[in-house]
């Protein structure tokens, strides 16, 4: 998909993810737990937890549009956010968005560019299970938690 990002002040990115630990970040995790996101996917134990806002260790929240990239609140809404295995969120990091986000490195706050990232749905099941799958083909469920 391709969004619209906005090279923007650090203060704003500091307010932006502020807001998103303190505010936004477990509340999306238990809105997805009660909605039924995790169903199937993680064990009871694990769903428990998401419906108190903590996921496991190997999960991670996305923004789809980063905390860097819009001076726009919509940055913490739920439809910008997705739970995906941490591998995952390191990769599209490193070599999708990093890459891209180079040239405009050295260009004033409110530099716009287009960038071509990943899509997902609230939570990328096929992803966190593919990267759950132990060597034996068994899919598995974690038991330690973020904080």
């Amino acid at each position: 998909m391709k969004i619209k990002y906005t090279k923007i002040e650090p203060e704003t990115v500091r307010q932006n993810r502020n807001f998103y630990k303190n505010h936004v970040k477990k509340a999306f995790i238990a809105w997805c737990a009660y909605e039924g996101y995790f169903d199937e996917l993680l064990s009871k134990a694990e769903i428990e937890k998401a419906k108190m806002g903590i996921l496991p260790k190997d999960l991670n929240v996305h923004h789809k549009v980063p905390l860097s990239g819009s001076v726009d609140l919509f940055v913490n809404d739920f439809s910008n956010l997705s739970v995906i295995h941490k591998d995952t969120h390191e990769f599209i990091n490193k070599y999708i968005y990093a890459p891209q986000l180079r040239a405009i490195s050295n260009e004033p706050y409110g530099t716009q560019v287009i960038l071509e990232v990943p899509n997902y749905d609230f939570v990328d099941r096929d992803g966190i299970r593919k990267e759950r799958i132990d060597e034996n083909g068994t899919f598995y469920k974690r038991w330690d938690y973020e904080r």
